[in-house]
Protein backbone atom coordinates (compact mmCIF):
# COMPACT_ATOMS: atom_id res chain seq x y z
CA UNK A 1 0.00 0.00 0.00
CA UNK A 2 2.15 2.77 1.21
CA UNK A 3 5.60 0.47 0.51
CA UNK A 4 6.71 0.80 4.53
CA UNK A 5 8.69 -2.49 5.42
CA UNK A 6 8.12 -3.46 9.48
CA UNK A 7 12.15 -3.04 9.35
CA UNK A 8 11.79 0.45 8.07
CA UNK A 9 12.93 3.10 10.91
CA UNK A 10 9.77 5.68 10.25
CA UNK A 11 7.45 7.62 12.57
CA UNK A 12 4.00 7.42 12.87
CA UNK A 13 3.34 10.53 11.75
CA UNK A 14 5.50 10.21 8.88
CA UNK A 15 3.34 7.02 8.04
CA UNK A 16 0.18 9.66 8.35
CA UNK A 17 1.43 12.34 5.78
CA UNK A 18 2.42 9.76 3.71
CA UNK A 19 -1.10 8.26 4.05
CA UNK A 20 -2.50 11.81 3.59
CA UNK A 21 -5.18 10.75 7.11
CA UNK A 22 -4.60 12.27 10.64
CA UNK A 23 -5.03 10.84 14.00
CA UNK A 24 -8.67 10.65 14.92
CA UNK A 25 -8.51 8.04 17.78
CA UNK A 26 -7.96 10.20 20.29
CA UNK A 27 -10.94 12.85 19.42
CA UNK A 28 -13.29 10.13 18.60
CA UNK A 29 -12.84 8.73 22.57
CA UNK A 30 -13.05 12.32 23.89
CA UNK A 31 -16.84 12.46 21.60
CA UNK A 32 -17.88 8.62 22.95
CA UNK A 33 -16.95 9.80 26.73
CA UNK A 34 -18.07 12.98 26.23
CA UNK A 35 -21.35 11.57 24.87
CA UNK A 36 -22.00 8.49 27.59
CA UNK A 37 -21.17 11.12 30.07
CA UNK A 38 -23.96 13.55 29.40
CA UNK A 39 -26.46 10.33 28.49
CA UNK A 40 -25.66 9.02 32.23
CA UNK A 41 -26.15 12.38 33.82
CA UNK A 42 -29.26 13.37 31.70
CA UNK A 43 -30.91 9.72 33.37
CA UNK A 44 -29.29 8.87 36.03
CA UNK A 45 -27.88 11.88 37.91
CA UNK A 46 -29.56 11.13 41.45
CA UNK A 47 -27.22 8.10 41.51
CA UNK A 48 -23.98 9.65 40.43
CA UNK A 49 -24.80 12.33 43.41
CA UNK A 50 -25.48 9.36 45.99
CA UNK A 51 -21.94 7.53 44.73
CA UNK A 52 -20.06 11.26 44.89
CA UNK A 53 -20.75 12.11 47.96
CA UNK A 54 -20.73 8.94 49.72
CA UNK A 55 -18.30 6.53 51.13
CA UNK A 56 -15.02 6.18 50.13
CA UNK A 57 -14.48 3.07 47.95
CA UNK A 58 -11.05 1.70 47.84
CA UNK A 59 -8.89 1.42 44.92
CA UNK A 60 -9.06 4.18 42.33
CA UNK A 61 -11.60 6.95 42.65
CA UNK A 62 -14.03 7.10 40.52
CA UNK A 63 -14.30 10.55 39.90
CA UNK A 64 -11.19 10.86 37.75
CA UNK A 65 -13.63 10.43 34.63
CA UNK A 66 -15.91 13.17 35.60
CA UNK A 67 -13.14 15.52 36.42
CA UNK A 68 -11.87 15.06 32.87
CA UNK A 69 -15.10 15.84 31.52
CA UNK A 70 -15.83 18.58 33.48
CA UNK A 71 -12.37 20.42 32.44
CA UNK A 72 -13.42 19.53 28.50
CA UNK A 73 -16.69 20.88 28.84
CA UNK A 74 -15.91 23.72 30.12
CA UNK A 75 -18.00 23.46 33.54
CA UNK A 76 -16.38 25.24 36.21
CA UNK A 77 -17.41 21.86 38.92
CA UNK A 78 -19.18 18.65 38.79
CA UNK A 79 -22.67 20.86 39.94
CA UNK A 80 -22.58 22.64 36.50
CA UNK A 81 -22.46 19.33 34.09
CA UNK A 82 -25.85 18.23 34.99
CA UNK A 83 -27.19 21.38 34.16
CA UNK A 84 -25.72 21.37 30.95
CA UNK A 85 -26.71 18.04 29.81
CA UNK A 86 -30.15 18.55 30.59
CA UNK A 87 -30.17 20.95 27.84
CA UNK A 88 -28.53 18.38 24.91
CA UNK A 89 -28.21 21.48 22.48
CA UNK A 90 -25.96 23.36 25.14
CA UNK A 91 -24.13 19.74 26.29
CA UNK A 92 -23.18 18.60 22.51
CA UNK A 93 -22.16 22.63 21.73
CA UNK A 94 -20.22 22.54 24.70
CA UNK A 95 -18.13 19.26 23.68
CA UNK A 96 -17.74 20.01 20.32
CA UNK A 97 -13.41 19.33 19.50
CA UNK A 98 -11.93 22.78 19.87
CA UNK A 99 -8.78 21.04 17.93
Amino acid sequence: MLKILRTDRITNDEVFLRAKEERLLLKILKNRRQSWIGHTIRFVVNILERAISGEKSVGRPRLQNLKQVARNTGADSYKVMPRMACNKSRWKAANQSKD
